[in-house]
């Protein structure tokens, strides 16, 4: 089994199966910077978090970004669906993907509720992955 605590370089996760953008669909995401880096996505009928490990200009193919799909226990998959949905009840639904995998765009929630979230958030300890199962990898 491979884990993020094993990874000491951008490519070992290359050591698990790549799985395709077609056999996994995006349910929201955490992390974003000009496309999302972080999240929750369906993959064989399970939810699983994925997190960006790689990200870079190759000269032949151009930019892309990396990901590893994780397997997350139940207590890790529990809390990541509430903060999630504190997130949904007090900022928006602007990081939620459809069916389809389209983003939800637009829905907002009004700006004073907004303290609400990140005031809590602010207190959460770090997310820890690092003894979670690698399922396999993605690249975009």
């Amino acid at each position: 089994m491979l884990t993020l605590a094993d990874m000491t370089g951008p490519d070992d996760c290359l050591r698990a199966p790549r799985i395709e953008w077609a056999e996994v669909r995006m349910v929201w995401h955490a992390g974003f910077w000009d496309s999302p880096k972080s999240g929750m996505l369906t993959y064989r009928g399970e939810e699983c978090w994925f997190e960006m490990v790689a990200e870079d200009q190759e000269e032949t193919d151009g930019w892309y970004r990396r990901f590893v799909v994780l397997r997350l226990s139940r207590e890790q998959h529990a809390d990541e669906l509430r903060w999630h949905e504190l997130f949904r009840e007090k900022v928006g639904l602007h990081t939620d993907y459809d069916e389809q995998g389209k983003r939800t765009t637009g829905l907002l929630r009004p700006r004073e509720l907004w303290k609400e979230f990140y005031d809590a958030h602010r207190h959460r300890p770090p997310r820890d992955f690092s003894a979670n199962e690698i399922l396999g990898w993605l690249e975009r």
